[in-house]
């Protein structure tokens, strides 16, 4: 293969180009990397008597460039003739989008007008978060249930399988638990109505639960299996219902099921003895099962996004969580659904930050200053990591 001055200084081009994002940012972006903060300068030729368009194009410019300091893919490929290559073609495509921007400076000289921006890049995989935060659980009364067809030993172990629950909740790391469990779902949600009239509220007290924090039922069944085993087969049954916020919003709903190989099924008591699995055994397994799909459950509750309701008050912008729902300092939030007339970009998404972070409320910043506070009024907040 022959190079002549001109292909070389092609080759020399597509690798200035390569080593430019390769400092700017990652070559490739990460799918389950955060949303980020980068600073980009745009430029465009000044156009005399249109500085309209100009600033457009220098913005333009700006934008692009921070969506590839968030991460881009390069590809490229060569048009060979006579084994000699003749043109080198490469293609830049940014694997981020710009989220939203603030422009912080502007500049004009003779020829060029530039426009520096501050811009948050990231990608839609990154609104599922897995990581582990704080995990406020009011545990409020569920119930049991015991079929008549259940051997009187599996009975009787039912509501000691229950009160484990209630109890193995509270030892699961980063859970901070209330125990209510004499206190059922429907009658918090009849107090919420109007406390300051109900009795139980006065007398008893109603738990507080933030906006981000949670409340479970629990559940256990306990009953035969149908079919023509030799073996009397039965079922036990764990369904946990969580819900999210002070309006008991249900979040996630799922059932757990253990089958028992219990006994022979035999006329002869003699043979259903010593086939009868020891007690013992059977609540060791049960205990093993409710923790590992506990702990599996509340795993899957932190991989749902931490929302909290928007509102102004005293001229700032207030969130319902803190931290003890897991809220950090600077920490990014995304509010979808807005209108913004003259933007640049083709979502309606407006981010914000974490200025000041208290217990169970936040105040809020937006990235752009002149967005006015008002029209993120009562919009919900989803914050990443």
């Amino acid at each position: 293969m022959f190079f002549n001055f001109k292909n070389l200084i092609l080759i020399k081009a597509y690798f200035t180009l390569a080593f430019f994002l390769i400092s700017s940012g990652p070559l490739v972006a990460d799918n389950h990397s955060s949303f980020k903060q980068v600073e980009a300068t745009g430029r465009a030729i000044l156009i005399e008597g249109d500085i309209n368009t100009s600033r457009k194009r220098a913005l333009e410019d700006a934008l692009y460039i921070a969506a590839l300091r968030g991460g881009a893919n390069i590809d490229g490929f060569s048009a060979i003739s006579s084994n000699t290559v003749i043109n080198d073609h490469s293609i830049v495509k940014a694997t981020n989008k710009v989220i939203d921007f603030k422009i912080l400076s502007e500049e004009q000289n003779k020829e060029f007008l530039s426009i520096k921006i501050s811009a948050v890049v990231g990608n839609e995989l990154v609104n599922k978060n897995c990581k582990k935060r704080p995990l406020n659980i009011t545990l409020l009364k569920g119930s049991y249930d015991v079929h008549s067809n259940v051997p009187s030993k599996l009975a009787r172990y039912t509501p000691i399988w229950f009160k484990k629950i209630y109890e193995i909740i509270p030892k699961i790391p980063n859970v901070k638990t209330s125990n209510k469990h004499d206190k059922s779902l429907e009658s918090l949600k009849k107090s919420n109505v109007n406390s300051s009239f109900n009795y139980n509220a006065l007398t008893k007290g109603l738990p507080n639960i933030q906006a981000g924090d949670y409340s479970m039922v629990p559940s256990l069944y306990l009953a035969a299996m149908s079919g023509s085993d030799i073996f009397s087969n039965y079922m036990i049954k764990l369904e946990l219902n969580i819900y999210r916020g002070p309006n008991f919003k249900l979040v996630s709903k799922k059932s757990y099921e253990l089958p028992i190989k219990y006994q022979f099924d035999s006329k002869f008591q003699f043979f259903k003895n010593i086939s009868t699995l020891d007690i013992n055994y059977v609540d060791k397994e049960v205990s093993k099962y409710f923790l590992e799909n506990i702990n599996s459950f509340l795993l899957e509750l932190n991989c749902q996004p931490l929302e909290g309701v928007l509102a102004i008050n005293e001229g700032k912008l207030i969130v319902d969580l803190g931290k003890k729902q897991g809220l950090r300092q600077k920490q990014i939030g995304i509010v979808k659904g807005l209108n913004i007339e003259n933007s640049m970009l083709n979502n309606s998404s407006v981010i914000v930050h974490t200025r000041e972070v208290y217990d169970n409320y936040s105040v809020l910043l937006p990235l752009n200053e002149n967005l006015k506070l008002a029209n993120l009024d009562n919009m919900t907040v989803e914050f990443v990591e």
